[in-house]
């Protein structure tokens, strides 16, 4: 699983964007401690019922064989956090199936 970032958006390859084929609204968090961002699904039912709040919540494009997340805000945090200009970037990305989330290692940006 690989993830791409530019100063405007994550773009997941075809292996990691299978988490959000269904999926139509994410939300994103940025973990400064540990370098990673978190990305978690958020079904149709939870936007229905607004358990999400509206400004939490970020749109996720799927193409043919990739998702992309579009965002600059959220992508001046991650470039703060990693440190590192953000370039066509990629780094590693696993899927925790107990949290329900992708964990992308900014550690790992190259």
């Amino acid at each position: 699983m690989m993830a791409t970032l530019t100063e405007t958006n994550i773009t997941l390859n075809s292996i990691a964007m299978t988490c959000f084929e269904n999926v139509r609204w994410v939300m994103v968090g940025v973990n400064e401690e540990s370098k990673q961002v978190a990305i978690k699904p958020v079904s149709k039912r939870e936007v229905d019922l607004q358990l999400v709040p509206k400004e939490q919540l970020q749109k996720i494009s799927i193409g043919k064989g990739y998702a992309r997340i579009t965002n600059k805000s959220i992508m001046s945090e991650i470039q703060r956090v990693a440190q590192k200009p953000l370039v066509s970037a990629k780094c590693g990305c696993e899927f925790d199936e107990n949290e329900g989330y992708l964990i992308l290692h900014l550690e790992d940006l190259a």
